[in-house]
This record gives structure tokens, sequence and C-alpha cells, in this order.
């Protein structure tokens, strides 16, 4: 008969705290998203000579949610179209040539910006509290 023995690998260090670890991933994806809106809301410099009042309400129309659950954490960016039904011409993904010209952000460029920041977002978080 032959016999196994299996010694486990470990780091030296341990993950830590792991509901400590979810809270602070957590924050990073609340403060991402966050960041997000604030992105997306800002709007371009009028262009020179224009006389158009702007509302605000395409700002108003941004918003984020979290759910968490079942060792989740999903942070959503989302543009209620009820309150600007005209959102997707301006930041949609086909977003029209004339709004990308005068310099509005469209869903590209949030995704752009996730992906640059978010890992660097979640190591210093991390680091804060781990390192």
């Amino acid at each position: 008969m032959t016999q196994f023995q299996f010694i486990p690998v470990t780091p030296p260090k341990g993950l830590g705290d792991i509901p400590k670890l979810f809270a602070i991933l957590n924050n990073a994806v609340r403060d991402q998203v966050a960041e997000g809106v604030r992105f997306m809301s800002t709007y371009p410099a009028k262009p020179g000579g224009s006389s158009y009042r702007r509302t605000g309400t395409l700002r108003r129309s941004w918003s984020f949610a979290m759910k968490t659950g079942g060792g989740r954490i999903e942070g959503t960016i989302k543009s209620n179209q009820n309150v600007a039904p005209y959102n997707e011409d301006v930041q949609g993904e086909d977003q029209q040539a004339l709004f990308k010209r005068i310099g509005w952000k469209n869903i590209k460029d949030l995704d752009k910006k996730i992906d640059k920041e978010f890992s660097k977002r979640v190591d210093d978080m991390v680091s804060k509290v781990f390192g």
C-alpha cells in the first residue's frame, strides 16, 4: 500500500482578517463607482459663443448602486433614461459624433477609466490596512 503525505504550501503571511478584507474591497468598489458618477456627470466646457442654457438634467440622471452578498461585491453606474431621455445620444456606447466632438465623456471612456484606476485603488487600500 502506497502512502501519500500532503504538505500544504502556504505563504508565510496569511490573507489576514477576511471580513476586514471584504470591507476594504467593498469600499474600493464604492469609491470607484462614485468616482465614475463624478466623471460622467462632469460637463464639457461650453462651446464658444453658445447661448445654450444648461439645466443639469443629464448630471442628475447619473447614479450608482451597490449590491453585496454571497461573497460578491457589485457596483453599478447608470444614467436614468426617465430623467434624461437623450442620455444614450450624448454619453452612450453609440454616442453621436457631435457630442464626442464637443467633449462629452461616454461609457467607453468610463470603462477605460475604471480599467486604469480600479486595481491601483484596491492595491492602495489593501496596503494601508495589511501592508
